[in-house]
């Protein structure tokens, strides 16, 4: 099986300047997403199978922070019409498989797409959303997630126009157990099956999407600077506490090694 790796990162941001090529805990946040990928090729990819990773960017600095790294790539150029904020993630993704395809002449069977801005992951994440989607003959995505610290059928609520508040989604539940699972999308790993991104319109939930649960790391996308120093703080703890995640932030200097 031959599996491409997407690092999808434009050069803008509007909620946090050039936020994927900021420096995080000490290193380009680029390079956590590198330690936890080639983590995952030495210890889970399986013998036969082959792995590549595209970078699809517009932004010079990115590059340049993944050439002095000892991780092969792909640049994947992007393109003008997938530049804006706008622009769905999954075409971005498409659009580098397509590439992909082409410069490399290989029928990939799935893409694995890591996004820099949630960076707390560990090489058996990686893992185990490939295997979430393999698991499901059915399925057209795997992603991660986590348990939800809320619930839109119990305590989660929405502010009328006039100013009161209403349950989220109207239930008669009196206890939180009583109420449907949720999860939280934490934005950090999809597998997806060629065939539906050339298919899809941009929205995700319009296949068959299944779930990858993973740690509860406080689910931080890093969409504004209050996000940024709060997941520093929490990547600090993690990176002191939990062997698995220290373990990809300590790999870090094996990348520039050459």
């Amino acid at each position: 099986m031959d599996i491409l790796f997407t690092i999808c990162a434009r050069a803008g941001s509007k909620g946090v300047k050039s936020k994927n090529m900021r420096e995080f805990m000490g290193y380009p946040i680029l390079y956590t997403t590198l330690s936890a990928y080639r983590l995952y090729l030495q210890r889970h990819l399986a013998k036969g199978d082959g792995a590549t990773l595209a970078i699809n960017t517009d932004a010079p600095e990115l590059l340049e922070q993944a050439r002095g790294t000892s991780v092969p790539f792909l640049h994947i150029p992007r393109e003008q019409r997938l530049a804006g904020d706008r622009a769905p993630k999954i075409s971005v993704i498409a659009a580098s498989y397509l590439k992909a395809r082409e410069l490399t002449g290989r029928d990939f069977q799935l893409v694995v797409d890591m996004d820099l801005t949630s960076p707390l992951r560990k090489p058996g994440d990686i893992a185990g959303v490939i295997d979430a989607l393999l698991a499901d003959p059915g399925a057209d995505v795997a992603m991660s997630v986590t348990e939800a610290r809320r619930n839109p059928y119990f305590n989660q609520l929405s502010i009328r126009e006039d100013g009161g508040m209403q349950a989220a989604i109207p239930s008669n539940f009196v206890a939180r157990q009583q109420a449907p699972r949720v999860v939280d999308a934490n934005a950090s790993l999809y597998a997806y099956r060629p065939r539906y991104l050339l298919d899809n319109d941009g929205v995700l939930l319009h296949g068959r999407v299944v779930p990858y649960m993973m740690e509860d790391t406080a689910v931080l996308d890093i969409d504004s600077e209050r996000d940024f120093l709060l997941l520093s703080a929490i990547a600090g703890w993690f990176y002191q506490n939990d062997p698995g995640f220290g373990e990809v932030h300590r790999a870090i200097p094996q990348l520039l090694a050459r």
